[in-house]
């Protein structure tokens, strides 16, 4: 039976102007597609209006995610966006972090290595590990996740398992001696240290609350306390970085006046079919807010393959996607591990169908085209293409900056004059290249065939120049130069209509069409079989997985009995 919180009574416009002898807190509650984001950001421009620019500070789970909030025409100052981890980093005048200095620790701790994390990245939310089953975490990224999960949730050492003390007392002593704060030692200082937020604002804006751990929110209703009022805004039901020490706990307790309590109960996006499957799903958890959530006004489908699931997607589950992707729709294929992903990127592959993941665009794996990366092999086929006459409705001539990018990976021998990159590098990006200049770059014999290909389709230049590409990026070129042999230069300009990743991955993310695979590692699966919030934090996820489909949601054959049951 679930413990459920009681319902709230609050509304948007009466935020900032109930009774604050009990809290100053407002907790906006925000299910799947309800429009959060476009709530939150009129309650940031209502705070900019009663109480100046400088007067609001704004976190969220990651710095995009805040500076969404904020959007493009509200002055509020850059300092004031960010995530908590920035807010206090700053605040403490910028420490060395550890976590991106463990060169030393890794030579002393062979075995406890670290993985080194870049650290403003890392600071604006772009690297969560959020997948401990892939195979890649060392010994020591699953120490230090531990003892951040346990210091997040305010355990006290002396509950610690005694192998996560050992760790804490060797990775102290390492921090202590070189001057260095890890992440979670940002936040723990700041809430030693500092009663009031940076440059004492007067609203806080809390976003994405579900994902943050005890001592984080701990934290920011210290600080919100001493603010005119300060918002709290999430859905527990998505809770769904329990690995890092989120709870639905952190977010419900204390329980505050249900007229600070507001739900914004229409969803935009998930139909009557998928809120129906998703409702019966998160009804299973132990505790959450009672919420009046309703779908949109269309009925949806619900699907279940009889065929076809994560280690073999190769027909049943390719031909139904590429019915959708014909009519113009989005997919998205889901998982609750980045291995059981494999297999579908390699048929897409396979098949030459591009695909990303826009959340987690510092993942090559999932992003293989990189579009808009300059020096990615997607942008140097383009630039190899783009003086060719078949190449959209804008053919140009080739430019300086296109022959660096797709000459760079070029054999040397056989193609290029000694003097071609003097000759390359001399001229000016922008400028137009001449018939003459390729001439004093390749090789006669290199130069007419190049001439010859030109001349031809626009496959036969890319053929050409695939042939002639290093040995240690074939593997890099292969992908997007299928996708142009097999859909043309513009699929690799067009944003991929197929979206791969985890459900941690897309949070807040949605798609046409869903493809949800139900598969478990051992360690999810040994957390769905206990009873309480182990289980509670495997059905949340996949309530996130089920609704981001707007409108056809298909469950997949589960590989094995490890699987959560929809």
């Amino acid at each position: 039976m679930s413990d459920i919180q009681s319902c709230a009574t609050g509304t948007l416009e009466e935020v900032g102007s109930r009774d604050h002898s009990v809290t100053s807190e407002y907790r906006i509650y925000g299910p799947p597609g309800a429009g959060k984001t476009t709530s939150l950001s009129r309650q940031i421009v209502r705070a900019v209006g009663r109480f100046g620019t400088g007067s609001v500070l704004v976190t969220s789970f990651s710095r995009a995610a805040a500076t969404e909030l904020v959007g493009r025409d509200l002055p509020v100052e850059s300092s004031k966006i960010g995530t908590l981890h920035a807010h206090c980093y700053r605040a403490l005048g910028c420490p060395a972090i550890a976590e991106a200095h463990v060169k030393e620790w890794n030579r002393l701790n062979p075995h406890l290595k670290i993985t080194s994390v870049n650290r403003n990245r890392k600071l604006d939310g772009d690297e969560e590990s959020e997948d401990q089953d892939s195979g890649t975490a060392t010994g020591g990224d699953r120490a230090l996740q531990e003892l951040n999960r346990l210091r997040g949730r305010v355990v006290p050492p002396d509950h610690w398992p005694a192998t996560v003390r050992e760790f804490a007392r060797m990775w102290k002593e390492y921090k202590s001696t070189r001057g260095l704060f890890d992440f979670c030692d940002l936040i723990e200082t700041a809430l030693l240290d500092f009663h009031f937020a940076p440059e004492r604002p007067s609203v806080i804006f809390v976003d994405e609350a579900q994902d943050l751990n005890k001592m984080q929110l701990t934290l920011l209703r210290k600080w919100g306390a001493h603010c005119r009022y300060f918002i709290v805004c999430g859905d527990e039901d998505q809770t769904v970085f329990s690995f890092s020490g989120a709870s639905p706990e952190a977010m419900l307790d204390p329980d505050i006046p249900d007229d600070h309590k507001i739900i914004l109960k229409q969803s935009y996006r998930v139909p009557r079919a998928v809120h129906a499957a998703a409702d019966r799903l998160i009804r299973q958890v132990t505790r959450r807010q009672e919420k009046e959530y309703l779908p949109r006004p269309a009925d949806g489908t619900v699907l279940r393959l009889s065929q076809g699931g994560y280690k073999s997607p190769d027909y049943w589950i390719l031909k139904t996607a590429l019915t959708h992707l014909e009519r113009g729709k989005t997919v998205m294929f889901l998982a609750s591990c980045s291995y059981m992903l494999q297999p579908v990127i390699a048929v897409l592959r396979k098949n030459a169908i591009p695909f990303h993941n826009p959340y987690r665009r510092t993942n090559g794996f999932w992003n293989p085209i990189r579009d808009g990366k300059k020096k990615s092999a997607a942008s140097r086929i383009l630039s190899l293409l783009s003086a060719h006459p078949d190449f959209g409705c804008n053919p140009r001539l080739w430019t300086y900056r296109d022959l660096a990018l797709w000459t760079e990976w070029l054999v040397t021998e056989g193609i290029f004059k000694p003097c071609a990159k003097a000759v390359i590098d001399a001229g000016r990006d922008a400028d137009p290249v001449a018939i003459e200049i390729l001439d004093q770059i390749f090789e006669p014999r290199a130069l007419e065939s190049l001439l010859e290909c030109f001349e031809g389709s626009y496959r036969k230049l890319l053929d050409w120049w695939r042939r002639r590409v290093t040995a240690t990026v074939h593997s890099r070129v292969r992908f997007p130069a299928d996708v142009v042999m097999t859909r043309g230069p513009q699929a690799l300009m067009d944003r991929p209509r197929v979206i791969v990743g985890t459900i941690h991955s897309v949070k807040g993310g949605e798609a046409d069409v869903v493809f949800l695979f139900p598969d478990l590692s051992r360690s999810g699966d040994a957390a769905y079989q206990r009873h309480g919030a182990s289980r509670d934090a495997v059905i949340r996820l996949f309530y996130v997985g089920l609704t981001r489909a707007r409108e056809t949601l298909y469950i997949c054959q589960r590989e094995s009995p490890l699987a959560v049951t929809i």
